[in-house]
């Protein structure tokens, strides 16, 4: 344990392996017999939610007991989609892939989400503490730099033995390590620490100390951990709680106001189509796996034109408010239209000798006009 330094240690190679991608432990020296090369198989083989059912779930067996559920009775109280859901458990014990579920959970499996708490439950059952204590951090939200920085501090925690601590050696300088992260743990400045570290040696009992200030940095590296994956748990519950809210309200904003920027009616099946368009996941991107909205989608593809559509449209409707100015501008538009249409009219009719329009009548009265004075012949 000479030069052995816990602020600056290197992670053992089968916790490193947790933060590279999901990445197999290498393999021991030596060639490992069958049993243990079956062994290994068994227990990091992982589980592939799409081929879940090996040959033998489609069985002659299977097929006989799929034949007698079609052709039960009404009314038993049975029901075909509940079945469905209980027979895949009950494949995945009877194929040895979750061999320890008992009878009553088999059959209390009645829908789509028992079924996968089911097996998120099973496959949590395989991992060794380290990795559900992986697990559960990154599934509560905590950034992965964090969780390696804490396993790598357990772990070396973990890995100092009795006798690198008494070693006459090179045990001194580890013991002063441990004493004086204990004593900072407990809130003492880095002078202080050190003087009471100072005193240990002097006392001769600094190898008593160290041990007992190991088992403390452990107690205290788990309970940061633990107060940090708690803490991490309640934000992302709140954020979760908050988005669903958001959802609702955004919901009940859309298909309940029937009058959108002022005045303007938009009828029920808009709104549907336009909540579905910021809300429902239509593409899903295959690199990252993350699922976007139709508007989301288009954003991604379209940046630029996606700014300046919602830059044109914010000013044009006076933030959002009214659709005066789009309105607006295309009623001038149809008036300069209007204007011109009937400039070319004026300008393409005939004229009398002074310039005057030439009336239909071909009398040059100013007072004429089509249909003046006409009496019907009745």
């Amino acid at each position: 344990m000479e030069g052995l330094n816990i602020d600056n240690v290197l992670l053992p190679e089968e916790i490193e392996g947790l933060f590279e991608g999901g990445q197999e432990q290498e393999e021991p020296t030596g060639t490992p017999s069958p049993e243990e090369e079956k062994e290994k198989k068994e227990t990091t083989e992982e589980v592939d939610a799409n081929n879940l059912f090996p040959e033998s779930v489609g069985s002659e067996e299977e097929k006989e007991h799929k034949e007698k559920e079609d052709t039960t009775p009404k009314g038993d109280g049975s029901s075909p989609k509940t079945d469905f859901y209980s027979s895949i458990a009950k494949a995945l014990k009877e194929d040895g892939i979750f061999p320890d579920l008992d009878d009553d959970t088999v059959n209390g499996i009645k829908d789509p989400e028992g079924l996968l708490e089911l097996v998120k439950k099973q496959i949590a059952a395989g991992l060794d503490e380290t990795q559900k204590r992986v697990n559960d951090a990154l599934e509560a939200g905590v950034e992965p730099d964090a969780v390696h920085y804490y396993e790598r501090a357990i772990s070396q925690m973990d890995g100092i033995k009795e006798e690198d601590i008494t070693n006459e050696e090179t045990g001194e300088e580890l013991r002063k390590q441990l004493i004086l992260r204990d004593f900072m743990n407990r809130g003492y400045s880095k002078e202080r620490a050190e003087r009471e570290v100072q005193k240990s040696l002097n006392a001769g009992t600094d190898v008593e100390d160290a041990k007992e200030s190991l088992v403390e940095i452990k107690k205290f590296l788990k309970k940061q951990y633990e107060d940090l994956v708690a803490s991490a748990k309640e934000e992302t519950e709140k954020a979760e709680n908050q988005r669903k809210k958001d959802l609702e309200d955004l919901k009940s904003s859309m298909l309940d106001d029937k009058e959108v920027f002022g005045d303007l009616k938009v009828d029920k099946a808009t709104r549907q189509k336009a909540l579905d368009t910021i809300s429902k996941p239509v593409w899903k991107d295959p690199e990252t796996g993350d699922y976007y909205t139709a508007l989301q989608k288009y954003e991604k593809e379209n940046r630029l034109d996606f700014l300046k559509y919602v830059g044109l449209i914010f000013t044009l409707t006076d933030g959002f408010k009214s659709l005066d100015g789009l309105v607006q501008e295309k009623q001038k538009k149809e008036a300069r239209k209007g204007i011109s249409a009937l400039e070319k009219v004026i300008n393409s009719t005939q004229r009398t000798n002074d310039g005057n329009l030439q009336y239909v009548t071909g009398v040059d009265d100013k007072e004429s006009y089509l249909g003046k004075g006409i009496t019907l012949d009745i």
